[in-house]
């Protein structure tokens, strides 16, 4: 009897030895995803610097493509000048806005289609949307690989060139403090006052956005909850947006906003607060096209 009863004492043991193993590592895992989370996104700023680098030393060889056509048409000596026009008529093709380079992000994945930078914060993403599931980016980063952290994105109920009464962009609020994390620094009443702007920057233009609320929402789909197109009805909304009280936590800046304005919304989680959303809004104040 006494061997039997230490036999199932020590299979119990064996078994909670290896119960708390197994958890540990799980919770190991999922920490290291939370923490290294977001880090495929180290990599494009590589991109982006090759690409600016490439662009800014073309300028010098199409003004020379230039001179050897003209000396082609006098002297028929140089068979290489119509290959080098050929390669700066691509290179002329570039769609290029600042330190953007949107034929490289394309070559990539179409689906970036915007890049959002707001100062002082860890966000300088590309915006993706997607033709499928609008969940996808979700849970995938701009290399349409799965991961944790997902993506910055809008969905296809927005249009890509911001023109809708509000568009709105997701994206996580990792622990990490990549994605949409530092959002949550809105919080603080001086770092709101400090940071007024938003930037989107597309292939044609850059967008400038005052921030003139950052509060705490709660999780109903804004695009489905609401007919922005409908003026009354985004006039109703703003009433609110631009003056959030029943929020416990919000900051907002005097600014006139009306349902003649188009404004952009960012939205991530509370931490474990699955009914609440934290947003920080701003209206369009500058609509730049792109130097050429």
């Amino acid at each position: 009897m006494r061997n039997d009863k230490k036999n199932k004492w020590a299979a119990v043991w064996v078994v909670s030895v290896v119960f708390v193993i197994a958890a540990l590592s799980l919770l190991c895992v999922y920490l290291y995803k939370m923490y290294s989370a977001g880090q495929s996104y180290d990599d494009i700023s590589s991109i982006m610097t090759v690409t600016s680098a490439d662009d800014s030393s073309s300028e010098p060889a199409v003004s020379s493509n230039s001179e050897s056509k003209t000396t082609e048409e006098s002297s028929s000596s140089s068979a290489a000048s119509p290959k080098k026009n050929d390669s700066s008529k691509k290179e002329k093709k570039d769609v290029v806005n600042g330190d953007v380079n949107f034929t490289e992000l394309w070559k990539v994945n179409p689906d970036m289609y915007a890049w959002i930078k707001i100062p002082n914060t860890n966000i300088d993403y590309p915006v993706l949307q997607t033709d499928g599931d609008d969940a996808f980016y979700l849970s995938h980063n701009y290399k349409k690989e799965y991961e944790f952290a997902g993506s910055i994105y809008t969905e296809k109920l927005n249009k890509k060139d911001f023109s809708d009464p509000n568009t709105v962009l997701y994206g996580h609020n990792m622990l990490n403090g990549s994605m949409f994390r530092t959002l949550h620094n809105f919080r603080d009443p001086d770092f709101f006052a400090a940071n007024p702007y938003i930037y989107i920057i597309l292939p044609d233009r850059t967008l400038t956005y005052e921030i003139f609320s950052a509060y705490e929402y709660d999780d109903r789909h804004l695009l489905y909850s609401f007919d922005f197109n409908d003026k009354q009805v985004f006039a109703d909304y703003l009433k609110y947006a631009t003056d959030p009280t029943e929020s416990m936590m919000c900051n907002r800046r005097e600014i006139e906003v009306t349902a003649d304005d188009k404004i952009i919304t960012c939205s991530t989680c509370l931490g474990n607060i699955e009914t609440s959303r934290y947003l920080v809004q701003g209206v369009l104040i500058n609509d730049e096209p792109a130097a050429k």
